[in-house]
């Protein structure tokens, strides 16, 4: 009787544990596919590549997870000018990327109300100290407007990696560096935030990237750096744009060791 006990407990255990995995198969194929949605929503958002007859742009994504903090947004809301914006929320996952996508909606707006640059900035830096009460929370941020008239171009950056302008007359690079900390670390005067602006020339190329892809390490430990990208630039100054793009994650891959730690962005623009 006791044999027959010993072997009904056992099969009893070995259908519970069978059970049980069943649930978890279950859940983890319910939050893949949850996962897979917020992945696609995510990617939606991405601008697709642009032919204008002024300016041609490209655009690359590369997550370390299904869905990421990197977000970045191409508008044009007149004939005579473009805006390229782009953010890098702290952490991966889908709460950065829920965050990523509502500051989409929140340039969105302020872009078609051609705002200047330091005015999106500043709407940001309002935004998320209004509606979260979150210390860690932080982003960088850039946007940048082109006048196809005037030819110039606006910036205004906050933390956010120099965005590469390549001058096609010189074959020279500039980094357009940042004027404002990053969002979310401070909140300062409302006249405080700030923007630059310089002349394009037809042929120039403008590149916006998130940390991600220059924050990445050699052989040798070592971080690469937004240096080695500017080589990459300069080395690829006589591709096509729709080239280049894909050249630039090219020559980090060849010399990154080791896999991607964080989301990587970039988006490639020409001035025609």
């Amino acid at each position: 009787m006791s044999r027959l006990y010993r072997r009904t407990e056992t099969e009893m255990l070995r259908e519970r544990c069978a059970k049980l995995e069943r649930e978890v198969e279950c859940l983890r194929r319910k939050s893949l596919s949850k996962l897979k949605l917020a992945a696609e929503v995510h990617r939606s958002l991405l601008p697709k590549p642009v032919r204008h007859e002024r300016i041609w742009i490209d655009v690359r994504y590369s997550p370390t997870e299904e869905v990421g903090g990197d977000y970045c947004q191409v508008c044009f809301p007149n004939t005579h000018s473009c805006y390229l914006t782009i953010c890098d929320v702290t952490g991966h996952g889908i709460g950065p990327a829920l965050l990523a996508t509502r500051i989409s909606s929140e340039v969105r707006y302020a872009v078609m109300e051609r705002r200047e640059p330091r005015d999106i900035v500043r709407l940001l830096e309002r935004f998320l100290h209004d509606y979260f009460d979150n210390p860690e929370l932080l982003l960088s941020f850039v946007a940048v407007r082109i006048e196809f008239e005037s030819m110039t171009l606006t910036w205004s950056g906050a933390g956010h990696p120099s965005p590469l302008l390549f001058r096609f007359a010189g074959r020279t690079v500039r980094a357009l560096s940042s004027q404002n900390p990053l969002i979310g670390l401070s909140r300062p005067d409302e006249d405080q935030f700030q923007q630059d602006t310089i002349p394009i020339q037809l042929g120039d190329r403008l590149f916006l990237f998130t940390d991600g892809l220059i924050e990445v390490f050699d052989a040798e430990d070592q971080v690469l750096g937004p240096a080695n990208l500017v080589d990459a630039v300069k080395a690829a100054g006589d591709c096509d744009l729709f080239e280049i793009v894909d050249r630039l994650f090219q020559a980090v891959a060849i010399r990154q060791h080791g896999p991607n730690l964080d989301d990587q962005t970039l988006v490639a623009a020409e001035i025609r």
